[in-house]
């Protein structure tokens, strides 16, 4: 294992290296897994994911971090806090499980187990929101297992396969 900032059982979370470029920005171009996200938009290129490492190294109101199989050291996801507001100590998880091998088997619980208790108990937030679509029932009853529970719903807030959600 290498720079490993956080870990659990299975994974662990350290920062992104310029060396994971050529993984990570195949996720956001791939169709199922950006179903949800706002990402796949617009095509996602290894220079595009260089920028976006440059900036999320320098910025202090976002964490993001590399989700890696401790068994094999194998890059498999992305989360992250978003929108870290140090005056009103809350934020905003992500997670992304960008290789599909690895979906349903509970690496994205551990990986968001692990950072929201980083942002709790290290980070002092008092707050962390967590935003999907309706018909992310993955991501719902995730949020749900780890005892989020739904506080607002923002009506036809993103298009997605031909409809507003």
């Amino acid at each position: 294992m290498k720079d490993v900032f956080l870990e659990s059982k299975h994974i662990y979370l350290r920062p992104f290296k310029e060396e994971d470029i050529d993984i990570w920005h195949g996720w956001f171009n791939d169709k199922e897994v950006t179903k949800y996200s706002y990402h796949g938009v617009f095509p996602n290129t290894r220079e595009d994911q260089r920028g976006f490492l440059k900036l999320i190294k320098k910025d202090s109101s976002s964490l993001q971090l590399a989700i890696v199989l401790k068994r094999n050291n194998k890059l498999i996801g992305v989360v992250g806090l978003h929108q870290i507001n140090y005056i009103h100590q809350n934020g905003d998880v992500s997670i992304v499980v960008g290789d599909k091998n690895f979906w349903g088997l509970g690496y994205a619980k551990e990986a968001v187990q692990l950072i929201v208790e980083h942002g709790f108990m290290k980070m002092n937030l008092n707050h962390i929101t967590a935003g999907m679509v309706v018909s992310n029932k993955g991501s719902s009853n995730l949020f749900k297992k780890l005892g989020f529970i739904q506080e607002g719903l923002k009506r036809k807030h993103k298009y997605i396969n031909g409809k507003f959600e």
